[in-house]
């Protein structure tokens, strides 16, 4: 599955460094780190600073072999869109409770 970035906005909201122009990303290319619960994978796309554990911003896809709980990145709004598969149940003991189904256009799910 091929994803495309557009460019990205440094601290001055200026278009800076190789995200200022299109770029092409394949899925099966990407690095992939395995979740310390081993319930799953990530592949990041891009993280805003670059190469940064305190990043701003980061875009990822990640694959869920099985139930297991959200890594925590306080202050950090989380946004979950479904891919592919059937459905996903999210749920939070203090927070909220969330199916996400894969339709022809998924919805998404925005948390903290």
């Amino acid at each position: 599955m091929p994803i495309t970035i557009h460019g990205y906005l440094n601290d001055n909201n200026e278009k800076n460094g190789p995200g200022a122009s299109m770029e092409y990303f394949d899925m099966r290319k990407m690095s992939v780190n395995l979740w310390r619960n081993a319930a799953g994978e990530t592949r990041e796309i891009c993280t805003f600073p670059p190469a940064k554990r305190d990043f701003y911003w980061r875009a990822s896809i990640v694959s869920i072999a099985a139930n297991g709980e959200f890594s925590l990145f306080p202050g950090m709004e989380r946004i979950v869109t479904l891919l592919e598969g059937g459905e996903m149940f999210l749920e939070s003991t203090d927070r909220f409770n969330h199916t996400l189904v894969m339709l022809p256009i998924s919805r998404t799910c925005v948390f903290q």
